[in-house]
């Protein structure tokens, strides 16, 4: 523990001027995957690495020059073994001049138990050495380098500072623990948090900050709590740059009212210093706000990103150069797609990269470069002095109704619904398919479920030594019925009532028996979203030779 007081942060935010810039990066697609991570090394690179899934499940690398719009090295890592299964996160770090370390786990790597493996670049990602046992569990949320090779490394409730000989700790206490995180806090110091059921925990730990001391329950508290908590906290996330650890998290004050949160660490009195909201802009930052995340560059810089539902979907992003006493107004980094698990790193000129992963499993990657919103609708006023104002207000639809809510396979029929004003309908389909519940990103989520799902999860249970009956159970207690999305239809709708026509067939295919539903989003031409209006039906099989 350090015998010195972090200074609070302000909780007043201010706004720094982002200055307007003729042209926004464009996104990059370097694959495809899961279990992003981001690293930018000391000469503005950034150090891409995801999950590729096939027949034998690898690590992807793009390595992207600073400022750059594509990947000047890739490398395809193989797990060891001949059919590896991918699990979890990769982990990826950039804490010297030319070294980069990658973790990433996998079953069926060796002998079917779930394994941490480690690979190492000691020429700025050009080249990596064979990747070596390092841990004895996937990894999930975010970890942190603490040198040496060695990472803290955490998945849900578990922990483990990366040593094969050493088993995870259990650390995250609770039934449903959620976007775990850990960080070096001080030269001696740990600090490990999770959301439980909405609220934050965390644990700290005191000692040598080595693998076989990290690894023993009794240097780690009991369970802490934030002080004067919010009502309903998500999304935890840690960073530490020079021994200052931040803590950023989503807020819900309301379904209307919801907030990205700044603590800071004490690492005299083992807390967190109370909050500081990041600025807001309303009808863009109020529609949707989730999946909150920052870092901190090597000039003490911070940088935070955050998804909206605003016009299509906004990557939204923001900056403090004073230790979180201010921060920029939000402005975009990408816009009109599905950012799902942003991350942001920079280097130490404060310029870097952010990355995230879109519904249909796209890896995109886009540099830092902030652009202001318009200031007014397009066309917006007209003749001379300023337009007006922009539109803030969202589109309200109500009466969404299949003209049939039983249908047969191929059948047509139509929607109609009412809008408050013109835009753009989005009207989405949704099949109930069989599901399983399972960890994924540190949540227990419920997933369609595959061949390849199942028989990892049927794995997973007969080594928590599970067999007949027992393991029958078990997997009935893991079935769920989730919504997969099968196609979409847009059109144009004017204010007034308004009819979308289905031909019963999605992608050229009929709807096969089953449960559906149909999902209604309107998009105003201020890029305003309304709420999402739904409405279930049916396909039923041909009897009695009905056409």
């Amino acid at each position: 523990m350090i015998a010195r007081v972090v200074a609070p942060l302000a909780v007043a935010v201010s706004l720094l001027a982002v200055p307007s810039l003729a042209q926004s990066a464009t996104p990059f697609s370097p694959g495809s995957g899961t279990g992003h991570d981001l690293a930018v090394s000391s000469d503005g690179s950034a150090h891409l690495a995801w999950m590729s899934q096939g027949t034998d499940d690898a690590v992807s690398y793009c390595r992207v020059p600073a400022g750059g719009s594509g990947c000047d090295v890739t490398h395809s890592i193989e797990f060891p073994g001949l059919s590896s299964d991918a699990l979890g996160q990769v982990q990826i770090f950039a804490p010297e001049v030319n070294l980069i370390i990658l973790y990433a786990a996998c079953t069926q790597c060796t002998d079917g138990l779930e394994r941490a493996n480690r690979w190492v670049s000691t020429n700025n990602g050009s080249s990596f050495s064979v990747g070596e046992l390092a841990g004895e569990m996937r990894l999930g949320g975010e970890g942190h380098y603490i040198g040496s090779g060695d990472i803290l490394g955490v998945n849900g409730g578990q922990f483990q500072a990366m040593d094969s000989a050493i088993d995870p700790l259990v650390l995250g206490s609770g039934a449903y623990v959620y976007s775990p995180s850990a960080v070096r806090a001080a030269p001696s110091e740990a600090v490990h948090v999770v959301n439980n059921l909405s609220t934050v925990k965390y644990r700290v730990y005191s000692g040598a900050l080595t693998p076989a001391s990290l690894n023993v329950i009794g240097g780690w508290s009991a369970d802490q709590f934030l002080s004067a908590p919010e009502p309903d906290n998500e999304e935890t996330h840690l960073s530490s740059r020079a021994d200052r650890a931040l803590l950023t998290y989503k807020s819900a004050f309301s379904v209307s009212d919801v907030r990205i949160g700044l603590r800071q660490y004490n690492a005299t009195t083992n807390t967190f210093g109370a909050p500081t909201y990041l600025p807001r802009v309303g009808g863009i930052d109020t529609n949707g706000l989730d999946y909150p995340h920052h870092s901190q560059d090597p000039g003490n810089r911070i940088h935070v990103v955050w998804r909206t539902l605003h016009d299509g979907g906004r990557l939204r992003y923001s900056r403090s150069d004073d230790g979180g006493a201010s921060f920029s107004a939000p402005a975009n980094l990408a816009i009109r797609e599905t950012f799902l698990d942003p991350v942001v790193e920079a280097g130490p000129a404060g310029t870097g990269f952010a990355a995230w992963r879109t519904t249909g499993s796209a890896i995109r990657v886009v540099p830092i470069d902030p652009q202001p919103e318009p200031t007014a609708p397009p066309g917006g006023g007209s003749g001379p002095g300023p337009g007006p104002g922009p539109d803030t207000a969202p589109p309200s639809t109500a009466g969404l109704r299949p003209a049939d809510s039983t249908l047969l396979p191929g059948q047509r029929t139509s929607f109609s619904f009412s809008s408050s004003e013109a835009g753009l309908a989005v009207l989405t389909f949704q099949k109930r398919v069989r599901g399983l519940k399972l960890r994924q990103r540190g949540r227990t989520r419920c997933l369609p479920q595959t061949k390849k799902r199942l028989r990892v999860l049927r794995r997973s249970l007969v080594r928590q030594g599970l067999s007949g009956r027992k393991l029958t159970r078990a997997l009935r207690k893991r079935a769920c019925r989730p919504w997969r999305r099968i196609g979409e239809i847009r059109q144009a709708v004017v204010a007034g009532q308004n009819t979308i026509a289905f031909n019963g067939r999605i992608a050229g295919r009929r709807l096969t028996p089953g449960t559906y539903r149909a999902l209604l989003v309107i998009t105003d031409q201020a890029g305003n979203v309304s709420r999402t209006e739904r409405v279930s039906f049916r396909v039923v099989a041909r009897r009695n030779g009905r056409r």
